[in-house]
């Protein structure tokens, strides 16, 4: 684990927070359906990538690597979780 990242990481958690916010009432105020879709997968793929950041285990929905697995199965995990999680910004969650 790079000490950068962990020293960091409510800088980070903190920072994908709002960024997931800002996104959402931007794009979607006043339709929430689409809203609260959006703002539940960049919260749910963001808590893995914060948990990765953290040392602690990785995991969407029910399954997910633990603190003493494969580090680069925890990686790996967690680059898909950020991936998805930026995908929120740019996936059209409602007729738009």
């Amino acid at each position: 684990m790079s000490s950068i990242l962990y020293m960091y990481r409510y800088l980070f958690g903190g920072l994908m927070l709002v960024a997931a916010l800002v996104n959402c009432f931007v794009r979607f105020f006043g339709e929430w359906h689409p809203f609260f879709s959006a703002l539940m997968l960049q919260l749910w793929f963001g808590q893995a990538v914060f948990a990765y950041l953290g040392g602690g285990r990785v995991s969407i929905g029910p399954g997910g690597l633990g603190k003493d697995a494969n580090p680069i199965g925890r990686a790996a995990l967690a680059g898909v979780s950020f991936f998805v999680y930026l995908l929120g910004f740019f996936l059209a969650f409602g007729s738009e």
